[in-house]
């Protein structure tokens, strides 16, 4: 190394810094995993350890801002018809209830870290876990109440990928109804005792959202005193917001308005940017303006593999409304696929193309939402760029695969979004350390 340097550079064919294209980018890395000097081009006194990238897209690691990990369980297990099933998102949910009840400790931590080792190789560098497995499925608590958020920490760490422990409260069915009994592990017996799993791990330092499920699953008095802690610490709220039609003519039924409108009149989208709606589908026109400012996170193979319906991605960017991704049930882990299909499932409902390009290539646009989006949605402003300052979270596209071999490089960004998968990522460094 440079005398009195202890960072190391690396270097690729094309990147991305500080959200802008340039050519040989070049990023300094100390040891501490932050990036002190971002660039194009080599400087005239480089450190002594440069690792040349290749003829490779140096991107920022993608940010996935809703995901179940268990669900990667039931993978390729729901797409048999029975005599007398009506093949629906709320059969499918009697499936994944049956493997959530299956799971021990251990089971949680083998299938989390499985489903975080994936992430890992598709690109993504941190993970919002929509995590509620919490007790024992007769629903009592472990002797630690967060025994199981520890289990999905302890994944995390294991495999590397940052983790922001998006802890759901559950209480109920639906309007006057008890939890099913496949749903008492998800249940806390109160606010005060959730809030209280809650504080302990945020005393440990785990970087952690506060997570009400559904109108359908959290009482109103319950949303209000979440929305007001969550404000009060600075936390990304997140919830479940009009997956299903039923979702909404149930809340009418019950407060005689949408989700989106009781989520306003109960505080949750008080604070500018502190709310993600996750899916947002069965929207009506006021909802979008009551979402101005605040984030919504797509997860098109699972919105498509359950029948839900296809995201107005285009309708909530043109009301202000930031978009980020998820792979949620974990059917397909592959961020670029989502991607892809948020404009695809836009083309399609809107019979256009290049429905979300806006002043910039779709491929951009789409580059965005996949990494500062969804750092946005989980209240980590530092992630999703390579800058100075910034952990250096990145991942490389490799130009000389087969899906990509041939193109013109500059072209490169868009051939990956729009046409392909996660294949081509080679390497995933997470604050500086090569993971894959």
């Amino acid at each position: 190394m440079s005398e009195g340097s202890s960072t190391v550079a690396y270097t690729a064919r094309l990147g991305q810094i500080a959200g802008a294209w340039v050519d040989a980018p070049w990023v300094e890395v100390d040891a501490a995993g932050t990036v002190v000097s971002a660039r194009s081009g080599r400087p005239e006194r480089p450190p002594e350890v440069v690792h040349d990238l290749g003829r490779a897209l140096l991107l920022p690691g993608l940010v996935n801002a809703h995901s179940h990990a268990f669900q990667r369980q039931i993978r390729g297990a729901t797409h048999r018809r029975g005599a007398h099933d009506p093949s629906s998102f709320w059969s499918w949910r009697e499936a994944m209830y049956r493997a959530a009840n299956t799971l021990d400790p251990e089971a949680v931590y083998t299938a989390t870290r499985g489903c975080y080792r994936e992430m890992l190789r598709a690109g993504i560098t941190c993970v919002g876990e929509f995590h509620y497995l919490h007790h024992t499925p007769d629903g009592r608590p472990y002797a630690d109440p967060n025994e199981l958020s520890r289990q999905v920490i302890r994944a995390a760490q294991s495999v590397g990928i940052r983790l922001v422990l998006l802890s759901v409260f559950y209480a109920r069915a639906g309007a006057g109804r008890a939890p099913l009994p496949e749903q008492r592990r998800f249940c806390d017996a109160d606010v005060d005792a959730y809030l209280g799993r809650l504080d302990v791990l945020r005393g440990e330092g785990v970087h952690v959202g506060v997570a009400p499920h559904s109108v359908r699953a959290v009482p109103e008095a319950a949303l209000r005193e979440l929305a007001a802690y969550a404000h009060q610490h600075g936390l990304p709220l997140h919830m479940h917001v009009s997956e299903q039609p039923q979702e909404n003519a149930e809340c009418r039924a019950e407060h005689g308005c949408t989700p989106t409108a009781l989520l306003r009149a109960t505080g949750c989208l008080d604070r500018p940017g502190g709310f993600t709606a996750v899916h947002a589908i069965h929207l009506e026109p006021a909802d979008f303006v009551a979402l101005a400012g605040q984030n919504v996170c797509a997860c098109p193979t699972t919105e498509a593999d359950l029948g839900d319906g296809i995201i107005p991605a285009g309708d909530h960017l043109r009301h202000g409304i930031g978009l980020a991704l998820g792979s949620d049930s974990n059917a397909v882990v592959d961020l670029i696929q989502e991607a892809r299909l948020l404009e695809m499932h836009e083309r399609l409902r809107t019979r256009a193309r290049l429905c979300l390009a806006g002043a910039e290539q779709v491929g951009q646009t789409l580059l965005e939402i996949a990494t500062t989006g969804g750092a946005r949605a989980l209240g980590r402003p530092e992630l999703g760029q390579i800058r100075v300052g910034a952990p250096f979270d990145a991942c490389t596209i490799d130009l000389g695969h087969p899906t990509l071999a041939h193109l013109d490089p500059g072209d490169a960004l868009d051939a990956v979004l729009l046409s392909g998968t996660a294949a081509p990522v080679d390497r995933v460094f997470v604050a500086g350390v090569r993971r894959v």
